[in-house]
């Protein structure tokens, strides 16, 4: 039976279009590739409460909930994993959001155009149909 996982993350979009990503580190699931902030749901946690947290534990930044949009939920099955994944939208000004990147988790982070990202072969595989669904980029980016 396949294990069932609640995650959320957040798509950090600032006045030029270009959205927050961080590269999980090598030993995490799905390592070395490019995802959003967020993570799995604590038991009795909502997913708005998990992005709120994960992203204080991620990178150091305080969201208000207020200021969450949330966008869709995807659920996706892969081999044994059951996964059901809630996307949460912040806008903002760079200059805003604090980054104090927690390195057990990731090594590095990147600001980058929706179609920038679409065109790279290393990101989390949820990420593409993400993009797809919120930026329009074409499939053909990656053809």
């Amino acid at each position: 039976m396949a294990e069932k996982i609640h995650a959320t993350g957040i798509l950090f979009e600032d006045e030029n279009g270009r959205i927050l990503v961080l590269r999980r580190n090598a030993e995490s699931p799905e390592g070395q590739t490019w995802g959003l902030v967020g993570g799995k749901l604590d038991e009795g946690e909502d997913s708005k409460t998990a992005a709120i947290r994960e992203t204080q534990e991620e990178i150091g930044h305080i969201v208000q909930p207020n200021d969450l949009q949330f966008l869709k939920s995807y659920h996706w099955d892969r081999d044994d994993l059951d996964i059901i994944f809630d996307v949460y939208k912040l806008p903002i000004t760079n200059h805003t959001v604090k980054l104090e990147i927690n390195q057990n988790e990731h090594s590095e982070h990147a600001w980058l155009l929706p179609n920038e990202l679409y065109g790279q072969d290393d990101l989390m595989k949820g990420l593409y149909l993400i993009l797809e669904d919120f930026y329009k980029v074409s499939k053909l980016l990656r053809e």
